[in-house]
């Protein structure tokens, strides 16, 4: 399972990288197309070629934060596991 989390942790990173790429492609592109209809609109068809990549920017964000988020419970639960084991082990608790 660890290496399935390392494929998949890398294959985020490269569409994070990827997605990046097509906003600078995207808004580039929208800007030189808008360009010979005047500056000011030209500024507005680069904003909405960049906003599809910015998309793909948050949700391969969300992604690997949901991601983390699982290891994170995975090494929670680990962790109250054993505190509850030595519990069970104690069997009784003090007062103090």
């Amino acid at each position: 399972m660890l290496m399935k989390n390392r494929s998949f942790d890398k294959m985020v990173s490269f569409m994070q990288g990827a997605s990046w790429g097509l906003v600078i492609l995207g808004a580039y592109l929208f800007f030189t197309l808008f360009y010979p209809f005047g500056f000011i609109v030209a500024l507005i068809g680069g904003f909405f070629g960049a906003s599809i990549g910015v998309f793909m920017v948050i949700f391969f964000e969300m992604a690997h934060i949901k991601q983390e988020m699982y290891k994170e419970k995975i090494k929670h639960t680990e962790i109250l596991e054993n505190i509850l084991k030595h519990i069970k082990k104690d069997e009784k608790l003090s007062d103090n």
